[in-house]
């Protein structure tokens, strides 16, 4: 008869997966939280011919790793209220061209994001196993 070996193991790395998961996630979404941040700032350098500095000192990032979500723009009130022109200068009036600065980013990081996330995920399944 035959015993089957190796179920404690398999059993151990199974619950220790979403914590090493989360964590892989997390990590991946800062940084594509990093990278549309600091692709928004060169954009908001090239596309501004006024330059007051106001848009790109209040354009900021914030990662919620609790919600595992990041967020990139005006986050706080305060600079949504000091940058309330961006909302013009980002989508245009009949007056200005649009200079979309932050879809650009954001277009620019789409795949790459995908490409991190995918990566997070074969890391964590392979640190939970250990195998890799």
């Amino acid at each position: 008869m035959s015993r089957a070996t190796g179920f404690k193991r398999a059993r151990s790395a199974a619950k220790k997966r979403p914590a090493v998961l989360d964590r892989a996630v997390v990590d991946a979404i800062n940084e594509t939280v990093d990278a549309v941040h600091a692709e928004g700032v060169s954009n908001i350098n090239a596309l501004m011919t006024r330059r007051t500095g106001l848009l790109r000192r209040r354009y900021r990032r914030q990662m919620r790793a609790a919600r595992k979500t990041g967020v990139v723009g005006y986050v706080t009130r305060s600079s949504a209220r000091a940058a309330f022109y961006a909302r013009f200068v980002h989508d245009g009036t009949r007056y200005i061209t649009a200079r979309p600065f932050h879809d650009l980013a954001v277009a620019s990081q789409r795949e790459k994001h995908r490409a991190r996330m995918l990566r997070a995920k074969r890391r964590a399944i392979s640190d939970a196993t250990g195998r890799g």
